[in-house]
């Protein structure tokens, strides 16, 4: 199994592979070190392992049933644990909210496909929260909720109920 450890802000890609030579052991790779692990006692709140030629007592505490801090001793670590995927996707979305190129960064929803506006649920000077719908699209006589990829607030209807509108058209731009 394949994780991402992220203790205090720095990230340790960790493999964890049963040991074939001890049942209930574990040879865990971090970083490209391989170091034997053995469960010795495992509760809700705390683990006793074997790592190497060392026994530690860890408590950790979980948040919405995810890992978020292990104490050892009277050191106290934030933790995360998150598969190799999900590290790779949060640190794209993270360089794309930093390059600017974010939904709030954003001023204008354009129409998805050709069609025709059926209803607009936003005015001027309102404000629009990311995911809200805004208007209804009809499109090959389906109606498709158009929902808010900026959150702000509306600077002008580029378009009125009853439009016919092209793909890619401004349809709301925002301040």
């Amino acid at each position: 199994m394949k994780l991402v450890a992220v203790v205090e802000g720095n990230h340790y890609h960790v493999e964890i592979v049963p040991d074939e030579e001890r049942e209930g052991a574990f040879v865990v790779e971090l970083d490209g070190e391989r170091v034997p692990v053995e469960v010795v006692e495992l509760k809700p709140t705390s683990i006793t392992m074997g790592i190497g030629n060392r026994i530690g007592f860890y408590e950790f505490a979980r948040t919405r049933g995810r890992l978020t801090e292990v104490n050892l001793g009277n050191q106290s670590y934030s933790v995360e644990v998150k598969t190799p995927q999900q590290d790779e996707l949060e640190g794209l979305l993270e360089k794309y909210r930093s390059s600017g190129a974010g939904p709030t960064a954003q001023k204008v929803i354009t129409a998805p496909m050709p069609g025709k506006i059926l209803e607009m649920y936003v005015k001027e000077g309102e404000h629009v929260h990311l995911g809200n719908v805004v208007a209804v699209l009809e499109a090959m006589k389906m109606e498709n909720e158009i929902t808010s990829t900026v959150e702000g607030t509306v600077k002008a209807l580029k378009v009125k109920q009853g439009d016919n509108v092209a793909r890619d058209q401004p349809l709301i731009e925002f301040v």
